[in-house]
């Protein structure tokens, strides 16, 4: 299963938890004041991403599970 990371620029607010629990897979720009997803996030476990959007102050990360045959 693949899992898809998306960030809505609109609701994060640069508190950077995701970087500091799964910093493979996020970076924060400190400059613009919201976090990205890097391409290892989808490679990275599944639940350490549910527990990051779950960990997320403003609910800014959505996941999108797909299956990838």
């Amino acid at each position: 299963m693949i899992v898809d990371v998306i960030i809505d620029p609109d609701l994060c607010i640069g508190s950077g938890e995701c970087s500091r629990l799964v910093p493979e897979a996020f970076e924060l720009d400190e400059e613009a004041g919201v976090s990205h997803p890097l391409p290892a996030a989808m490679r990275t476990d599944p639940d350490r991403l549910r527990a990051v959007a779950a960990a997320c102050p403003t609910g800014a990360i959505s996941l999108v599970e797909r299956d990838d045959r």
